[in-house]
């Protein structure tokens, strides 16, 4: 795939256009061409009934759970209370609260704004000036840093945040990102990540440099420059920065997406030993260099030395070999908005990353290992890191498919789900928001979703992927006898054909008899676990799936009562040596005729 010139989307954003993407073209297939089990997001048309009962929250509600890009799940654990911070564009990161994680309120004000802070420049906007003057922008104070070739947008904006809450305290690690900086005609991106904190969930978030001047000389985690030869100012230091493209797509961490490592099965942060020093360990990273990963300190979050575990005043990127260890994607790969979680029941760690277009074939992809650093590997034993161009380019069939495009019979479906987040909140449960995008609305926006996550036997996390609403009765058993009766199944699909991506998985019919015969599309048997949850299925074609089943209202059918709604879902993956080996299957009981 040709490279956007900086179209890091930050778990989606796309921004200049540096060519058009003549293998895009080459792969821009018919529907004929591609398989049967996807569908056009156009047809079928969601019927009305559905797009009106839907219609409630992802339209009228649109200051609620509309307009959401990469949200970033937060739990207090003091208030408990649910928060999102998300892609903000003019407004620098949204905020989001909720009690309940279906009916959302969305905050007036930024994140960042600081009623006790007034700029010349943004108002109540309270922005880091080193981290403005490093991407292109104007300081608080209004005082210009470019070249007179270089015009500012009107405001920054701040992409994927993620925040965690410490001694009373919540830290805010974000980035920002422009490629409107020009040098001898030729465009030059630069990033930076930076951490801002604020004794409040809502904010404002203060740079730490400005929150605790005693302790935080800087505010900056690490910085990315397309080139540092001269575009810039020498005050903005480019030609100390080691994190750099050297104007190649294969170099570089671009310093977007920032995310701590935690253990999903008590919800705590990992903490390991750099050089004696006890640290937390992040991911960033996008297309281009791949997914990095650094150490900050684990009582003050400043960056450190991951050779000798040396606190730093300074951002990663200024001592050379520093920027991070890449464990997934590189070579210009589309993965970004990545997430590193450990499950110490299972004891693996899981990479999900967002990959793809934003605009047009976005899905979430998951890898395991036994290791931190790797190496992450598929379901089907695939390696998600790549060592050249070649297998770069195939990307889009590595990384287990967990979430992408699909659509039920009833035609209401959803498409480009990504800037993933996982939490494991004070109930036990494993959260997983994204956001999505449906067949019926318009493709600028996106809405705000959360699912459940399970493990399988097998050590794979599945999906409730209906959304979480308020029958929340998952863990009540089911038996044999709710598994019988018609449902509609969804087969994923991964192919280096991107259009695979980009278009809608639809379902397809099955029957379960009362002896666990399957009969319909697909042929074989299934069988419940004594816990009421544990499923497998023994498919022709298929294979055979382990997963999750459980209760759970369902998604994509017609506005009606709870009860009337209420079905029986599973999720499962085929870890086998035989059929859809790597790909998931999952699907919901249809409504009793």
């Amino acid at each position: 795939m040709k490279k956007l010139l900086f179209a890091t989307f930050s778990c989606g954003l796309v921004l200049t256009s540096f060519a058009a993407s003549s293998e895009r073209v080459e792969k821009n297939v018919t529907r004929k061409q591609l398989s049967d089990e996807v569908l056009s997001y156009s047809i079928p048309k969601a019927d009305e009934d559905n797009k009106q009962f839907w219609g409630r929250k992802y339209l009228n509600n649109q200051y609620q759970t509309w307009n959401c890009h990469d949200p970033k799940l937060f739990q207090d654990p003091d208030s408990h209370k649910y928060y999102v911070y998300s892609t903000g564009w003019a407004d620098g990161v949204q905020v989001r609260s909720s009690d309940d994680l279906i009916h959302w309120a969305r905050h007036k004000e930024s994140a960042f704004w600081d009623v006790k802070d007034v700029s010349r420049r943004y108002n109540h906007m309270h922005w880091d000036d080193d981290f403005l003057s490093w991407v292109g922008y104007i300081t608080n104070e209004g005082l210009g840093y470019r070249t007179s070739n270089y015009i500012p947008l009107d405001k920054p904006n701040s992409w994927a945040p993620t925040v965690v809450k410490q001694d009373g305290r919540y830290y805010m690690f974000h980035g920002i990102i422009t490629d409107s900086l020009t040098y001898q005609s030729s465009l030059h991106p630069a990033a930076c990540i930076t951490l801002a904190i604020s004794d409040k969930a809502e904010g404002p978030f203060i740079p730490a440099k400005d929150y605790d001047p005693a302790l935080y000389k800087q505010s900056t985690l690490v910085r990315y420059v397309w080139s540092n030869k001269g575009a810039q100012n020498s005050k903005i230091g480019y030609d100390s920065s080691f994190n750099t493209a050297n104007e190649n797509w294969e170099n570089g961490f671009g310093c977007i997406d920032p995310e701590f490592v935690m253990d999903v099965a008590t919800g705590q942060l990992m903490k390991y030993d750099i050089g004696g020093n006890e640290c937390y360990a992040l991911t960033y990273g996008s297309w281009k260099g791949g997914i990095a990963l650094v150490y900050v300190d684990a009582k003050t979050f400043k960056p450190v030395n991951d050779k000798t575990g040396e606190e730093l005043d300074a951002p990663l990127d200024s001592i050379e070999g520093n920027c991070g260890t890449l464990i997934a994607g590189g070579f210009g790969a589309a993965y970004e908005g990545a997430q590193l979680i450990y499950n110490s029941e299972t004891g693996y760690y899981y990479i999900f990353v967002s990959m793809g277009d934003l605009n047009i074939e976005y899905r979430v992809g998951v890898g395991r290992s036994k290791e931190l650093t790797g190496p992450y590997k598929d379901p089907k034993g695939t390696a998600m890191k790549f060592n050249n161009a070649g297998i770069a380019q195939t990307y889009h069939a590595i990384g287990g498919k967990i979430i992408g495009a699909y659509q039920f019979s009833s035609g209401f479906g959803f498409t480009s789900p990504g800037g993933q987040s996982i939490l494991r909140d004070d109930k036990g449960r494993i959260l997983f928001a994204c956001h999505s995008r449906t067949n019926f609305m318009t493709l600028d926006n996106f809405t705000l979703q959360v699912r459940t996550m399970h493990f399988t036997e097998d050590g794979w996390p599945v999906l409730n992927m209906n959304e979480y609403t308020e029958v929340d009765d998952e863990d009540t058993a089911i038996t044999m006898a709710d598994l019988v009766g018609d449902w509609e199944v969804i087969v994923t699909e991964r192919s280096e054909n991107t259009s695979i991506d980009g278009t809608a998985t639809g379902s397809k019919n099955i029957s379960i008899a009362a002896d666990g015969s399957v009969s319909g599309k697909y042929k074989g048997s299934v069988s419940i676990a004594e816990d009421g949850h544990t499923i497998t299925f023994d498919l022709k074609k298929i294979g055979v799936c382990k997963g999750w089943a459980g209760f759970a209202l369902d998604t994509g059918r017609r506005s009606g009562n709870n009860e009337q709604r209420r079905t029986v879902t599973f999720s499962t993956l085929n870890t086998g040596k035989s059929g859809k080996k790597g790909e998931y299957f999952f699907g919901n009981k249809k409504a009793s005729k």
